[in-house]
């Protein structure tokens, strides 16, 4: 375990050998804390063993906090609290929401008084929630239609519960499959911040052309027999007479004319008819 008082030592190790390897890492890892309680579970064998395969993370010292796990990355704090079911389906998720005393209502309380990021972690599915919301019902003796109306009832509750959660802004995930890996990588896109750039659409450099290609020739002319065509010969609108704009044509405004402009690579000046000087306020003689 580490001392987080000697953490900046090993940090400022771990990053000289980290850096070599990912050019965009940032100083130091993020810090996951296990509570005492949380790490006499079966399950916290699971959660340091993610925790060191993931080297974006370094495990601290088992301590008493105010959730199941805390991750901290400069200077910014998330708290994490797991629910889980039983081999039987029972839940302490849904026991929790369906009692105003359950210990989930009183971490929630803490996480806001805390205003420190919290998620509430469910380790299963929908299914699984379900499954022990009709559980809960016939262990409380409930039969036949009120059993039903019950089922009903309680469904209802969580459903609000998250809701309300989400709209005072804690998250709640359900993670069946891979649970503390995909718990991890969510952490870090948190705290670290997230990176889209990789899931941008292919360039349509081109593409506009093709397609406009073929609607104008058509009789067997295709995007791709379109494309071909391309990039030999180039594709461009010439006026008809000069003194002509894109924006003179009518339903053609100055955001379609720009779109066009953009497309045809004409140059910017044709786009927008240039406004007229206004005449001098001195007379010429």
């Amino acid at each position: 375990m580490v001392d987080i008082y000697n953490l900046d030592m090993i940090l400022s190790k771990t990053f000289k050998i980290r850096k070599k390897s990912y050019p965009m890492a940032r100083p130091y890892p993020i810090l996951a804390s296990i509570d005492i309680n949380e790490a006499h579970r079966h399950r916290a064998r699971h959660i340091k063993k993610a925790i060191a395969f993931d080297e974006h993370f370094l495990l601290g010292k088992v301590e008493k906090l105010s959730h199941d796990l805390r991750f901290q990355w400069n200077g910014q704090t998330l708290n994490v609290e797991l629910k889980d079911f039983t081999g039987d389906c029972h839940s302490d998720y849904v026991a929790s929401i369906i009692s105003s005393q359950g210990r989930l209502y009183q971490q929630v309380l803490i996480g806001r008084e805390l205003q420190d990021p919290l998620i509430i972690i469910v380790l299963g599915a929908d299914a699984d929630v379900s499954s022990a919301i009709a559980r809960t019902v016939y262990s409380r003796g409930f039969l036949g239609r009120k059993a039903e109306d019950k089922i009903i009832e309680y469904a209802q509750m969580v459903e609000h519960f998250e809701a309300d959660c989400i709209g005072c802004n804690v998250r709640v995930w359900r993670l069946k499959d891979n649970p503390y890996a995909r718990m991890l990588l969510r952490v870090r896109k948190i705290l670290v911040g997230g990176d889209l750039s990789c899931f941008r659409p292919s360039t349509a450099e081109g593409e506009r052309k093709a397609v406009g290609l073929s609607l104008m020739i058509g009789n067997g002319i295709g995007p791709a027999r379109s494309k071909s065509l391309l990039e030999k010969f180039l594709l461009t609108l010439q006026a008809k007479n000069p003194d002509t704009y894109l924006c003179d044509c009518r339903g053609i405004g100055p955001k379609l004319a720009s779109i066009i402009q953009e497309t045809f690579d004409l140059p910017p000046e044709m786009a927008m008819r240039p406004k007229a000087r206004k005449a001098g306020g001195r007379d010429s003689h």
